[in-house]
């Protein structure tokens, strides 16, 4: 089997960054591509009919934009790409994944930019969660441009 790099999917800008990275690093390894999007369980609903309802509607959002994000990476880098969906808390079902995937060899993750908070996935797995990472994390810094991200895919 091939190595894949993980990405997780959002709808951040610099999504776009992880992605040309992995992509990148995929082509010259002769890796796959494994787009994850976690989506947010609804704890709130009153009753489990109406939780169901918001997270198929949820999970239906995040097939969309995964597709979606799958056909950008075709086009762009004629690379097929894995789409995978969870319903849990982020750092748990990544973490979970990783552990269930050996073919899984890096996660790629994009922080933001111009801030001091690299978002809330990075500093979980930077933090207490790092103990349970078997695999290398690599942070695009979300202010890089393509031609600096070439330099180092």
């Amino acid at each position: 089997m091939k190595k894949k790099f993980l990405i997780v999917v959002d709808e951040s800008k610099e999504f776009e960054n992880a992605v040309y990275f992995a992509a990148n690093r995929a082509i010259h390894t002769d890796g796959q591509l494994s787009l994850l999007y976690i989506v947010d369980p609804a704890i709130n609903a009153q009753w489990a009919r109406i939780e169901n309802l918001i997270e198929q509607e949820e999970t239906s959002k995040a097939k969309k934009l995964c597709r979606i994000w799958s056909q950008k990476i075709k086009t762009r880098f004629n690379i097929e790409s894995e789409i995978i969906i969870k319903i849990g808390d982020r750092a748990d079902e990544l973490l979970k994944l990783i552990r269930e995937d050996q073919n899984i060899r890096f996660l790629v993750l994009a922080s933001t930019p111009n801030s001091e908070d690299p978002g809330p996935l990075i500093k979980a797995l930077t933090g207490k969660k790092i103990k349970d990472l078997t695999i290398p994390i690599v942070i695009v810094p979300g202010s890089l441009r393509e031609k600096d991200i070439d330099l180092i895919a």
